[in-house]
């Protein structure tokens, strides 16, 4: 189970472990964004301090519908007790953890200022 909090400004935020360029997990503060169909987005001192290794360059759509080339990077992340790819998308805004990391969990938030925000992995159907 993966905990947070809604902050004033109406954020669902956690903490990931994002795993550095010495192999060692290092805790960083997202927002859930469910419009966001990636995993994350970084800013560029981040993926810096992180040490993570370039994808390239791949072209994804803007919540405007235009399309934009996003410089890209990999990362390993502790996702649910389990270390997990992802695939980091340099970004100038807050970080942000997107539908690809929530997908197969079930979240659970309280919409007011230190409400409680829950993750949990999605159990197996019976």
């Amino acid at each position: 189970m993966i905990r947070g909090k809604v902050n004033q400004y109406q954020q669902a935020l956690i903490t990931i472990d994002i795993m550095d360029s010495a192999d060692s997990l290092q805790g960083l503060e997202v927002v859930l964004d469910t419009g966001f169909t990636g995993y994350l987005t970084l800013p560029p001192d981040a993926i810096r301090r992180l040490g993570l290794p370039s994808a390239g360059y791949r072209v994804f759509e803007l919540a405007s519908g235009e399309p934009f080339e996003f410089t890209t990077y990999l990362a390993t992340v502790s996702w649910h007790g389990r270390l997990a790819d992802a695939l980091v998308l340099q970004s100038d805004s807050v970080p942000l953890l997107g539908m690809d990391l929530l997908w197969d969990s079930s979240v659970t938030l309280e919409a007011w200022a230190d409400g409680e925000v829950i993750i949990e992995e999605r159990s197996a159907a019976p």
